[in-house]
C-alpha cells in the first residue's frame, strides 16, 4: 500500500491523463490519438504561482487528469507504450511521491522520465536509483527578465540553470521545456535554444495556452521556431534576425522537414493535445503529418518569414 504526500484521500492514488487512463482501460473516454507515453502527475496543488500556469481542479493546460488507484494503474500498464512521463506538482514531499511512484513502474521495464522543479542532486540520486531514467525541468522562458515576470514561488532563474547542469550529470539525459509566446523575441528563444543544444540537454517546445486573456502564438511563428529547434538540434540552420524577429533563414535541402513539425521532447512523448484542439490549428503534431499539412505548415513558415531559403 503506497502512502503519498498529498491529501489523505489522495494517499493511494495518481492522476492519469484522460487519454492514457483511456489507453489503459480504466476509462471508456473517446481519443482521437494515442499517447506513445503514458502521462501520470503527483501532487494535488502546486505552491507555484506562475503567471501563465494552466492548472485547475482536475486539469493541466487542455488535459483532464483524473486520479485513480495506484493499483489500478499498475495492473495495466505492461507493454502500453515506449515511455512512461511522471509530471509532478510544486510541493513539500513531491521527490518521495516521485521516488515510490517511479520504484512501483520501474519493474515493467519501460523507460521512465520525471518532469520536476529544481531539487537538490541528493534527491535526484534518489530517483536515479528509483528508476528514472532521465528528467525534465519547466525552464518554460527564454530570458531570465520573463522568468521573473511569469514565474514566482518556485526556485530561481539561477537555480534551474544550476540544476540543469546536476541532472545532466546525475542522469546524462535532460529535457528542458520551453514555452513559446510568453514575450520572447525569435532571437531570444534560439539562443535559448542554442545555450541548451551546446549542454547536450533536449528542447521540448509549447506554445502558450492562455486561460484568461492573451493569445497562443501565431501558427507561422511557431512553426518557424519548431525548424529553428530541429535545425539547432541537428547542428544546422543559419538564421538572419531583424528586430528580434527571424528575417532570412537558410536550410539544408530535402532533410525531412515535416518532422520538425511533430511533438518534440523526450523520446516517444507525443503529447496529444496538450496545447491545441482537436479541430487545430495544430502547433504541435502527435502523430505523422498527412494530407498536405507538411506543406500547410511549411508556407506558414513562409508567409512568417522574410526570406526562407533552401541551399545544399
Amino acid at each position: 500500500m503506497f502512502q503519498w504526500s498529498g491529501r489523505k484521500d489522495m494517499m493511494n492514488k495518481i492522476r492519469v491523463s484522460a487519454a492514457t487512463a483511456s489507453m489503459l482501460g480504466l476509462r471508456e473516454w473517446k481519443t482521437e490519438v494515442m499517447p506513445t507515453t503514458l502521462y501520470f502527475m503527483v501532487g494535488e496543488k502546486c505552491n507555484g504561482t506562475c503567471g501563465y500556469c494552466t492548472q485547475g481542479g482536475d486539469f493541466l493546460s487542455r488535459v483532464r487528469w483524473p486520479p485513480f488507484p495506484l493499483d489500478d494503474v499498475l495492473c495495466n500498464i505492461d507493454g502500453k507504450a515506449g515511455r512512461i512521463c511522471i509530471q509532478s506538482l510544486y510541493y513539500e514531499g513531491v521527490v518521495d511521491d516521485i521516488v515510490k511512484a517511479a520504484g512501483a513502474m520501474s519493474l515493467y521495464g519501460i523507460p521512465i522520465s520525471v518532469s520536476m522543479n529544481p531539487a537538490s542532486r541528493k534527491s535526484m540520486e534518489r530517483m536515479r536509483e528509483a528508476g528514472v531514467e532521465r528528467v525534465g525541468v519547466g525552464l518554460d522562458c527564454c530570458t531570465e527578465k520573463l522568468f521573473n515576470k511569469w514565474k514566482s514561488r518556485v526556485p530561481s532563474w539561477d537555480e534551474y540553470l544550476r540544476w540543469l547542469d546536476i541532472a545532466k550529470d546525475v542522469f546524462g539525459n535532460v529535457t528542458a521545456h520551453i514555452i513559446i509566446g510568453l514575450g520572447e523575441s525569435d532571437e531570444d528563444a534560439v539562443n535559448m535554444m542554442r545555450w541548451l543544444y551546446r549542454k547536450g540537454i533536449r528542447i521540448a517546445l509549447f506554445a502558450y495556452t492562455p486561460v484568461q486573456g492573451g493569445s497562443p502564438p501565431a501558427i507561422g511563428r511557431y512553426h518557424t521556431l519548431q525548424i529553428a529547434r530541429y535545425l539547432i538540434e541537428k547542428g544546422e540552420g543559419r538564421f538572419v534576425f531583424r528586430d528580434g524577429r527571424i528575417h532570412k533563414m537558410l536550410i539544408p535541402r530535402d532533410k525531412g522537414y515535416e518532422n520538425a513539425f511533430l511533438t518534440s521532447g523526450c523520446p516517444s512523448c507525443n503529447r496529444p493535445f496538450y496545447n491545441e484542439r482537436v479541430v487545430g490549428p495544430m502547433y504541435n503534431y502527435p502523430r505523422k503529418l498527412k494530407g498536405g499539412e507538411a506543406e500547410k505548415a511549411v508556407e506558414e513558415v513562409k508567409e512568417y518569414v522574410g526570406i526562407y531559403t533552401s541551399i545544399k
